[in-house]
């Protein structure tokens, strides 16, 4: 974990501990951009749509209306049984 106040600090500052803090001697763009694991909050976030979104709709019989995130293999399952 990396506290986000390092990204408002002097850039002489934010390189030094963001190359000791990842252990990547050469990390010259210190943009928080750069430095997110963008995969893993992509997954996270299809989850909860998932769960508040899509799931709810398909048992209770609507398609799926975030046609971009798809529907757990589990699902299908669930929806047979009912």
């Amino acid at each position: 974990a990396i506290p986000l106040d390092i990204f408002q600090a002097e850039s002489s500052i934010k390189r030094h501990f963001l190359r000791k803090w990842l252990k990547d001697n050469s990390i010259t763009n210190v943009d928080i951009r750069q430095v997110l694991d963008w995969n893993y909050y992509i997954e996270r976030l299809g989850g909860s749509i998932q769960k508040i979104i899509t799931i709810p709709a398909a048992m209770q019989g609507i398609s799926n209306p975030v046609p971009r995130i798809k529907h757990p293999d589990w699902l299908h399952k669930k929806m047979m049984e009912l």
